[in-house]
């Protein structure tokens, strides 16, 4: 029997996981083109295993690609493939040989309202760097820019803050053109099943280890009291 086998995870654990993996997608993806705060890295990687988006890619910038910061990322990063890239042009050009559409975040004149796009196909969503926002390069590269239709004073969003809200939208299209937003096949969700299960039961074993450890020192204040 191996660790990850379900047997060693409890049923309603092993139930939630089943759930999250039907929900899981690779045809739909996040790349982060050269963000600086770690923060964003972090909270975009929270959002994306909340929507069930398996795979990102990062593209290197000013800082490393990949600052882990667990209060804010909830250590969604365990659950995620992350894909490291060096530069703009190798991860674009590697996702449109997969079949990706890509769409960039821009507020400009080439941009179209993110209701006008299809998310019928693979897609990838490009956020670009926090001050400079997208490059000229990943503009050149992308089938579509959109921008998210804001009607206050504010003409920008937090980068984070517009991964959420442009996710939310992607998965109710697909949901609509698609007819579902988890596509994974059977030979992949059941990969991703089994790691899901190990991870789970490698957390038990950390969380009866740190118990064991708080009962002992427990323990030991009493009789040294």
């Amino acid at each position: 029997m191996k660790l990850g086998d379900p047997a060693f995870v409890l049923p309603e654990r092993r139930a939630r996981i089943d759930a999250v993996v039907a929900n899981r997608t690779r045809t739909l993806t996040v790349v982060m083109e050269a963000f600086c705060d770690p923060q964003n890295v972090n909270a975009v990687l929270r959002t994306c295993e909340a929507f069930g988006v398996q795979t990102l890619h990062a593209i290197e910038g000013p800082m490393k690609p990949y600052d882990r910061n667990k209060k804010i990322s909830q250590n969604a990063d365990k659950w995620l493939d992350v894909r490291r890239w060096s530069s703009t042009a190798e991860c674009l050009a590697h996702l449109r040989s997969e079949g990706f559409a890509i769409y960039a975040t821009h507020l400009g004149e080439r941009s179209t309202p993110m209701a006008g796009l299809s998310f019928a196909g693979k897609v990838a969503l490009v956020f670009g760097n926090e001050q400079r926002g997208v490059s000229e390069e990943a503009l050149a590269l992308a089938d579509a820019c959109y921008a998210i239709p804001m009607r206050g004073f504010v003409q920008s969003l937090n980068v984070s803050v517009a991964a959420a809200i442009s996710l939310a939208h992607a998965v109710e299209r697909r949901e609509v053109e698609r007819g579902r937003h988890g596509d994974l096949p059977e030979d992949e969700a059941q990969v991703l099943r089994e790691r899901f299960y190990l991870l789970a039961v490698k957390q038990r074993s950390r969380i009866a280890k740190a118990e064991a450890v708080r009962d002992r020192i427990a323990r030991h204040a009493r009789f040294r009291g």
